[in-house]
């Protein structure tokens, strides 16, 4: 990694922490209720936003699948997919309110992981192949 991504990452992960850290003293001073709909919103909100992060990712890899070969391409579309798919899981598991509950929601979710696993596997193959 060079230096502007680990410089991105820790800006990144500060901003998590300083997320992290206000939310802990905002329910601290709160009720027990008001706890419970502070932790509903930011459940709710934190799926919306990952949904949107992992939407990213799928527009991502969609633009650089036609800069590719016919194999790279391939797995780039595979993975637009696969990104889509998994950003619109998170849509519905704020609708059902567990990534467990529906059965065939946790399927759904455990095949897009498997998905991106294999091309993480497939990409370090090529990788090493091309070197």
């Amino acid at each position: 990694m060079n230096k502007f991504i680990i410089i991105r990452l820790f800006i990144l992960f500060l901003i998590l922490a300083g997320f992290s850290g206000g939310l802990w003293l905002i329910i601290q001073n709160s009720s027990p209720s008001q706890q419970a709909k502070i932790l509903e919103t930011v459940y709710t909100k934190g799926n919306y936003i990952e949904a949107v992060i992992w939407f990213i990712f799928a527009g991502a890899f969609a633009a650089s699948a036609v800069k590719n070969n016919r194999l790279v391409r391939l797995y780039r579309i595979i993975a637009t997919l696969t990104f889509l798919l998994f950003g619109l899981s998170d849509i519905v598991e704020v609708q059902t309110g567990a990534w467990w509950d529906p059965w065939w929601l946790f399927i759904w979710k455990s095949l897009c992981v498997l998905s991106m696993f294999c091309l993480l596997i497939s990409h370090l193959k090529l990788r090493s192949i091309s070197n």
